[in-house]
C-alpha cells in the first residue's frame, strides 16, 4: 500500500511546534538527547548531537553571512553532514536550496543563476567536480566544505563551526517565510514542518523506529519526518533495492528508504508497522 505525499492531510497549524523549522531538532533533542539521530557506517550522532553542532555552524553563518534569509546551495550525499548544515543554514536564518549531488555541473551552474544563491555548502567531490562553474559568479560569495578542504585556505564548515564559543537558538519567525526551495517550489517554515508531521504520522515513525536510506540524496520532508518522529536514520551508500533489504535486516531497519529504477525517492516502506509512504 502506498500513501502519496501529495495526499497526506496536512497537520493542524495548532499540532506544530512555533518557531522556524529548525526548531525540530531542539525538540528532539530535547526529547530523545541520547538517542541516535543518524548513522553512518561506524559513526552515530545522537539528537542532542546534531542540535548542539547545527547552533554551532549556525552561528558561524550567521557570522560570515548575516540572517537575512540569503538562498545557500547545499549539496551532499546522504551522510552525517548534511542534515546539520540544511538545518544550521535555517537556523543562521538563511534558505536552503539542496542539490542533487548527481546533478552536472552546467545544470549546477544554472541552478546556481536560478537561486541567485549567496553560498554553497558542498561536500568535496563536489566542489572538485562544479569547480570549473563556480569562478566569477558575482552573487555567489561564499562557498564552504562539508569535509576536508580541496585546497589550502578553503573554509569547511567545521572551521567555521569553531570559529565562535555561542550558540544559536532556534527563531520565532514569521512561519510564511521561505524555509528551502525544492525541485523548484519554494516551501515555507509552515509548510515543511506540516509536511514532515504528516509523513511521520502516516510512516508510524516514532521513537525506536530505524530508518534504513539508501537514496542518492536526501529528501528534505523525510529528513525532517525521521526528526520530528524521533527515528534513527541509518544511512546506506548502496542504492541497490537488494542490498538495503538485506542491511535492513542487519540494522533492525523499521522503514526502508530506497530510489526506484529511475533513481527517484519512493518514500518510507514500512518493514514492521503500518503503511508505505511515496
Amino acid at each position: 500500500m502506498t500513501t502519496p505525499l501529495r495526499r497526506l492531510r496536512p497537520a493542524p497549524h495548532a499540532d506544530l511546534p512555533v518557531g522556524s523549522a529548525d526548531v525540530l531538532p531542539r525538540l528532539a533533542a530535547t526529547a530523545h538527547p541520547h538517542r541516535a539521530a543518524l548513522r553512518a557506517g561506524n559513526r552515530t550522532v545522537s539528537f542532542a548531537e546534531l542540535d548542539r553542532d547545527i547552533s554551532r555552524l549556525g552561528f558561524g553563518l550567521r557570522q560570515l553571512m548575516g540572517g537575512d534569509g540569503l538562498p545557500v546551495v547545499v549539496s551532499a550525499t546522504p551522510g552525517l553532514d548534511f542534515p546539520t548544515a540544511f538545518y544550521a543554514v535555517l537556523r543562521s536564518g538563511n534558505v536552503v536550496a539542496p542539490a542533487n549531488p548527481r546533478m552536472p555541473a552546467e545544470t549546477f551552474a544554472s541552478m546556481l543563476d536560478r537561486t541567485g544563491a549567496r553560498a554553497a555548502v558542498l561536500s568535496r567531490a563536489m566542489y572538485e567536480r562544479v569547480r570549473p562553474v563556480l569562478a566569477g559568479r558575482t552573487t555567489l560569495e561564499q562557498v564552504l566544505l562539508l569535509d576536508a578542504p580541496a585546497e589550502a585556505g578553503q573554509l569547511t564548515c567545521a572551521e567555521l563551526a569553531i570559529r565562535g564559543g555561542l550558540l544559536v537558538e532556534p527563531r520565532d519567525r514569521d512561519e510564511n517565510e521561505v524555509a528551502t526551495l525544492v525541485h523548484g517550489a519554494h516551501l515555507t517554515h509552515h509548510e515543511l514542518k506540516a509536511r514532515a508531521a504528516a509523513v511521520a504520522v502516516a510512516d508510524g515513525l516514532r521513537a525506536g523506529s530505524v530508518v534504513l536510506n539508501a537514496t542518492p540524496s536526501y529528501d528534505p520532508t523525510h529528513l525532517a519526518a525521521g526528526i520530528v518522529g524521533g527515528a534513527t536514520q541509518v544511512l546506506y551508500g548502496n542504492p541497490s533495492p537488494a542490498a538495503a533489504i538485506r542491511e535492513a535486516g542487519l540494522v533492525g531497519a523499521t522503514h526502508l528508504c530506497v530510489p526506484d529504477d529511475a533513481g527517484v525517492r519512493t518514500g518510507h516502506t514500512v518493514l514492521a508497522g503500518e503503511a508505505v509512504a511515496s
